[in-house]
């Protein structure tokens, strides 16, 4: 799922990493791809993933699925794509959910991306 946002990539990493405290996850990293790159001599557009959790609502699905586990916790990517503001791209709950066989009353913490997205005007 892509989304656009109207700011650019800090200012958008900013404001989903304090939405998703706000709604109670805890933000264990934002890994800023394109600093690694320049690290060792190479460039590429802005690109950071926000990388997130709440653990009292991914432990369940993860024992009811342990395999569920490689996809949690949950994450935000955030690229400059070279136009006006930057996308925002999660995985699609719908994917997941047939991916690891969940049922309908499981899927509300895999929706947690495009809440926070759309609460910050890319959703």
């Amino acid at each position: 799922m892509t989304r656009r946002s109207a700011h650019g990539v800090d200012e958008t990493v900013s404001a989903l990493r304090a939405e998703a405290e706000r709604v109670g996850a805890v933000v264990a990293v934002v890994v800023d791809h394109a600093a690694a790159a320049r690290k060792v001599g190479l460039s590429m557009p802005d690109t950071q993933v926000i990388i997130f959790g709440n653990p009292q609502a991914g432990t369940p699905l993860m024992q009811g699925c342990p395999e569920i586990a490689i996809d949690l916790p949950m994450r935000l990517m955030v690229r400059d794509d070279g136009q006006p503001g930057s996308l925002v791209t999660w995985q699609d709950p719908a994917y997941l959910a047939q991916r690891y066989g969940l049922g309908e009353d499981q899927l509300a913490p895999l929706n947690a991306p495009a809440k926070i997205a759309s609460a910050v005007g890319a959703g």
